[in-house]
């Protein structure tokens, strides 16, 4: 799919902002605190639902205002047009429309908009906790799986909840054991589900990832990774989170929480068969995220029969030239993607079409185009 325009309305620096896309590569330049990657972030409102800055709506709101909106056009591999409007006010909240019908759930959203998206918060997902590489899997298998997103929805509800009563029986020393019981039963089946998904994913992704590395390598390096989870799982997954949970209530009601299920798993990456994160370089690291991103692109693709949009918010500066040009040269023959930056001179345009490119010049919350060579 691609966008075909976009138009905010008081969205963060953006007062009123109209702007229309090449299928290609959209090159979106000015400097910084400029509202450049206020555009990206509204085509992830339109694609998630949210924010990809993970903010609370009601920062989003030009300095002044209320409220904002945005309102999209979109266009699928099939031809089949789409039109999304996305409005949020103080008083009213957040509002999703599609083809002027609203929308009231998220899961019915996410994944028919995919996208793909790498920032410079992401360069911590190699080096950085396990809950970045959960959110990793967690944002792939939600775009191509509404069962998958809405299990790992319940998951959450279910942690959360037991979560609390186990604090509060810290606090006041009375367990509510029956709430509990019910509330373990319904994180151990929504996280046996999640635990499976999640074990599949990574080895069928595998093999797209290692693709994907050797376009941004000439040779020599072997990339993998692994599922970690917190607890050794039989097939009866199920019964062994169960058993698992069983070993440690003790731990659990003297600390006030929950240590074992999907919330602490991990994904281990390793290169030439030793742990990135111990041994590889920084330059390493960043190669290694980049072929990630440009995997899932490919994954996601294959699983859903529609071509992602790739979002790359200032991340050229985070490369050195030859590996910014190199990523250049393969997610320019992707599908459309939009580059921000504050400049031209991170890489070499060589790779770029410039009949599918597109400038967009962002000065103090307004856009102008020009197409060509800057």
């Amino acid at each position: 799919m691609h966008f075909k325009k976009i138009r905010l309305e008081n969205f963060r620096n953006h007062s009123e902002s109209s702007l229309e896309f090449t299928p290609g590569v959209n090159l979106i330049i000015g400097g910084n605190a400029q509202g450049k990657t206020s555009i990206l972030e509204a085509l992830s409102y339109v694609c998630l639902t949210k924010s990809f800055l993970q903010q609370a709506d009601l920062t989003v709101p030009k300095f002044g205002s209320d409220l904002f909106a945005i309102d999209a056009a979109m266009e699928g591999d099939r031809s089949v047009m789409n039109h999304a409007r996305v409005v949020y006010g103080s008083g009213t909240g957040k509002k999703y429309f599609l083809n002027r019908n609203e929308i009231r759930r998220s899961s019915e959203v996410i994944g028919m908009f995919p996208i793909v998206m790498l920032s410079p918060g992401d360069f911590t997902l190699t080096t950085g906790s396990p809950a970045e590489r959960r959110k990793f899997a967690d944002m792939v298998l939600s775009q191509i799986s509404r069962s998958y997103l809405e299990e790992l929805v319940e998951y959450r509800r279910a942690l959360k909840q037991r979560n609390k009563i186990l604090l509060d029986g810290k606090i006041s020393n009375i367990l509510d054991k029956e709430m509990l019981d019910a509330w373990t039963d319904a994180l151990v089946a929504h996280g046996a589900k999640i635990i499976t998904k999640r074990d599949e994913f990574v080895l069928d992704f595998q093999e797209t990832f290692k693709s994907a590395y050797a376009t941004l390598v000439e040779s020599g390096e072997v990339p993998g990774l692994y599922y970690e989870p917190s607890f050794k799982a039989s097939d009866a997954i199920g019964e062994t989170f169960h058993r698992e949970l069983e070993k440690v209530f003790k731990v659990e009601r003297a600390r006030g929480a929950t240590l074992v299920g999907p919330h602490r798993d991990d994904i281990g990456f390793i290169l030439n068969d030793r742990s990135l994160k111990e041994f590889a370089s920084q330059g390493q690291h960043k190669t290694f995220l980049v072929a990630l991103k440009i995997a899932e692109f490919h994954y996601i693709r294959k699983m859903l029969g529609e071509t992602p949009v790739m979002l790359l918010d200032d991340v050229m500066t985070e490369l050195d030239y030859k590996r910014a040009t190199r990523t250049i040269g393969v997610i320019s023959g992707l599908g459309q993607t939009f580059i921000t930056s504050t400049d031209m001179l991170s890489f070499d345009d060589k790779f770029l079409d410039m009949s599918n490119t597109k400038f967009h010049f962002v000065k103090e919350g307004s856009v102008v185009y020009e197409n060509a060579r800057v």
